[in-house]
C-alpha cells in the first residue's frame, strides 16, 4: 500500500527534514557511526537463532564505504549530530528493496524508525518505484507489525520474483531462515 510522509526532499543535495530530524543520503564521514547502529539495534534480535551465527561478526567499513560509494544508503541524525540510524537500499527485479534498516536502540520508541523507513519509501516513489521489497522475520512479535502499520505485506510464494527467491536462497545458505 501506499505510504505518506510528510517528509519533503531537496533535490539538490537528497537531503530530507522532519522535525529535528533530519534523513540525508549518507557520506563517507558517516563510516565510523554505521557498524555500532547496526552492532546495538541487531541485540534486540538477540535470543533469536537466525541470528546466532552472526554475533561475533564484526561489519567491516569497506562494506559501509561500498555502500555509500553507490549513493545506497540513508543516514538519520537529530539536531545535527551523528548518524542515530541508517538505511540501505538497492532494486530487485526492477522494484525497490530496502536491504536493511536500523535505529540506535538509545533513540528507540521515537518513531525515528517509522520517519526513516516512510522516507525510503517516498523516495522510491519519487524515483518512480511502484513498490518496495524487503525481507525480514516474521517470528519477531514487534518486527512484522512494524512493516504492516506502514502498508508492507507478506508475499504469497507465487508472487515472489526471480531475484527476492534468489536472496532467499543466499540468505538461507548463510544461516537465516
Amino acid at each position: 500500500g501506499a505510504v505518506a510522509n510528510s517528509a519533503v526532499e531537496d533535490g539538490e543535495n537528497g537531503t530530507m527534514k522532519s522535525g529535528e530530524i533530519v534523513i540525508r543520503r549518507g557520506e563517507m564521514t558517516d563510516i565510523p557511526w554505521l557498524a555500532p547502529i547496526e552492532r546495538a539495534a541487531t541485540g534486540r534480535f538477540r535470543g533469536h537463532p537466525a541470528f546466532a551465527p552472526f554475533w561475533r561478526q564484526n561489519f567491516p567499513p569497506e562494506l559501509f564505504a561500498e555502500h555509500v560509494r553507490d549513493r545506497t544508503p540513508w543516514v538519520v541524525t537529530i539536531d545535527d549530530g551523528p548518524p542515530v540510524g541508517m538505511a540501505f537500499t538497492s532494486e530487485i527485479d526492477g522494484i525497490a528493496h530496502l536491504e536493511e534498516i536500523d535505529v540506535h536502540p538509545d533513540v528507540a520508541g521515537k518513531g525515528i524508525g517509522g520517519e526513516l523507513l516512510e522516507a525510503v519509501c517516498a523516495i522510491a516513489r519519487v524515483s518512480g518505484y511502484e513498490a518496495i521489497t524487503l525481507a525480514t522475520l516474521t517470528d519477531v512479535p514487534w518486527n512484522a507489525p512494524f512493516y504492516a502499520k506502514r502498508g508492507f505485506r507478506i508475499l504469497g510464494d507465487h508472487e515472489l520474483t526471480p531475484g527476492l527467491v534468489q536472496l532467499q536462497r543466499r540468505e538461507a545458505a548463510g544461516g537465516f531462515p
